[in-house]
């Protein structure tokens, strides 16, 4: 282009000083007519002019290549593809073009924007970038959402140099070492690149909230949300998550220390890359290779584990299937449950442990001083609370806490506190548990007995009168510490006093 337009001020030059040279000599020889002599000469020089530069572009334009150029983002509707060779023809400062060749079409020429093409006076350099770019010719990323910064180096803290729309692409250049980027404790996966943008900016992008494209695949693809949402990240490293139903025992104050402990919950590790379960009847830890987002579940690849959180204060936590129903109150409490909700349990777990524990043992000596106010008959001389059935079966208690029972075998099977048949049984007693409103009209109240040998719980509701010492087995309670049902199929046992 250069070339062309020196070469056209040349023609412009000599033409105008030939006109000034044509007119002196037509004043000489024709002084009354000047500028009728004058017409019809320059207009053939103008045209002729006209002709000899448009002469003269054509074959700056056509024919004179003036280096070679780095296809960096495909021209579209082209055969110029990111990563390819083209020749460059013209270059104009002034429109921030390159007029370049076609391989397609030898004859074509293209107008491209000088961000689009890198320059090469020879074609060895060009070939020597192309080489280094090939591995991402045909890569681009898309933005995950509005405003994700290109900066100027590949570090969070670096100067923005250009925003990125949602959606919108920007083409991969290289790969390079950077800042690691963390949510919480969590390390974001992905990598920094070296980036093109459509106005020709250059930067650094973190990959993590862009897709990568492979232009190869044909066609430009529907765009998606990010892998994962980092606020769902956040929110769950950030917290500490109990199950659910910390809350419910505490807002009908009955907490069951069996279900209530500072070892139960959901504990993420970012660092560690685990997510461990613990509850009354599960223990699992779940060491993942990364996370990924389907849907509303964020997924903890290399493992069955999946997290869905229904608001900040609460999630579901799934390593099999989940009722189709919904999650009962309880799940979480047997072996068997594959998920659980948990919550953020702001109250301190320490001190309302304490509480219960001082309330159960101020159950126990409640106990004992009713049965010496109304019915000391059951003590013996060291306060020992004793009784047995007519079969013989003996039971007893002691104010600090344990329990003996003898020749369990003459009671019906599955009474007893442990299924081991053993005929003489001993483990401690507990008044953890609070009655329903409809057993509380039956029964004093009721306690738990925890057998030595297996170390298993079995709940009794209680109660003396004209009849004796009456017990009767309750039905395990999804609810923890509330008691709501006998075991009506092994019926009341009797005792009398011993």
């Amino acid at each position: 282009m250069d070339a062309a337009r020196v070469f056209i001020v040349i023609l412009y030059r000599a033409f105008t000083n030939g006109l000034k040279t044509r007119y002196a000599f037509s004043a000489m020889f024709y002084p009354a007519e000047p500028q009728a002599n004058l017409r019809l000469p320059k207009r053939g020089l103008a045209l002729l002019f006209l002709i000899l530069s448009l002469a003269a572009l054509g074959a700056g334009c056509s024919s004179r290549r003036i280096g070679w150029g780095l296809v960096l983002w495909t021209v579209k509707g082209t055969g110029a593809k990111a990563g390819t060779l083209v020749p460059v023809y013209l270059k104009s400062n002034i429109t921030k073009n390159y007029v370049i060749g076609l391989e397609e079409d030898p004859k074509a020429r293209v107008e491209v924007p000088l961000w689009q093409v890198e320059f090469y006076p020879s074609k060895r350099a060009a070939l020597r970038h192309a080489e280094e770019i090939k591995p991402l010719a045909s890569i681009y990323l898309i933005a995950g959402r509005d405003g994700l910064p290109v900066r100027a180096q590949p570090s969070n803290k670096a100067e923005r140099v250009y925003r990125l729309r949602d959606k919108e692409m920007v083409k991969a250049l290289a790969v390079v070492e950077g800042e690691a980027l963390y949510t919480g404790n969590e390390r974001l996966p992905g990598n920094w690149y070296f980036v093109l943008a459509m106005d020709g900016s250059l930067g650094y992008v973190f990959s993590y909230t862009m897709r990568l494209f492979d232009e190869r695949t044909g066609e430009y693809p529907t765009f998606e949300k990010p892998q994962t949402d980092p606020g769902l990240l956040e929110s769950f490293f950030s917290s500490t998550w109990r199950p659910s139903w910390y809350s419910d025992m505490v807002a009908e104050d009955r907490i069951d220390l069996d279900y209530f402990a500072l070892g139960f919950g959901l504990f993420g590790d970012a660092k560690e890359r685990q997510v461990r379960v613990e509850t009354p009847g599960i223990s699992k830890v779940f060491s993942y290779a990364g996370i990924s987002q389907d849907g509303q579940w964020l997924r903890f690849e290399g493992t069955p584990l999946r997290i869905r959180l229904e608001d900040a204060t609460s999630l579901i936590a799934a390593w099999g299937e989940v009722p189709a129903g919904g999650l009962p109150e309880d799940a979480g409490f047997k072996a068997s449950d594959t998920s659980a909700r948990f919550v953020v349990f702001k109250e301190d777990i320490r001190d309302l442990i304490r509480q219960e524990e001082a309330r159960r043992t101020g159950a126990l000596r409640n106990f004992f001083s009713t049965i010496q106010a109304q019915n000391p008959e059951f003590l013996d001389s060291a306060a020992v609370f004793r009784c047995q059935t007519l079969e013989g079966s003996a039971f007893s208690m002691w104010p600090s806490g344990l329990y003996e029972w003898l020749d369990t075998s003459v009671l019906p099977a599955g009474f007893p506190p442990d299924d081991a048949k053993e005929e003489e049984q001993r483990g401690r007693v507990v008044f953890g548990l609070i009655l329903s409103p409809a057993l509380a009209a039956r029964w004093t109240g009721a306690f738990s007995l925890y057998s030595e040998a297996s170390g298993r719980r079995s709940d009794y509701a209680y109660r003396i009168g004209s009849e004796g010492f009456a017990m009767a087995r309750i039905s395990a309670s999804g609810t923890g510490s509330l008691a709501e049902k006998l075991e009506s199929r092994l019926g009341t046992i009797i005792f009398s006093r011993r």
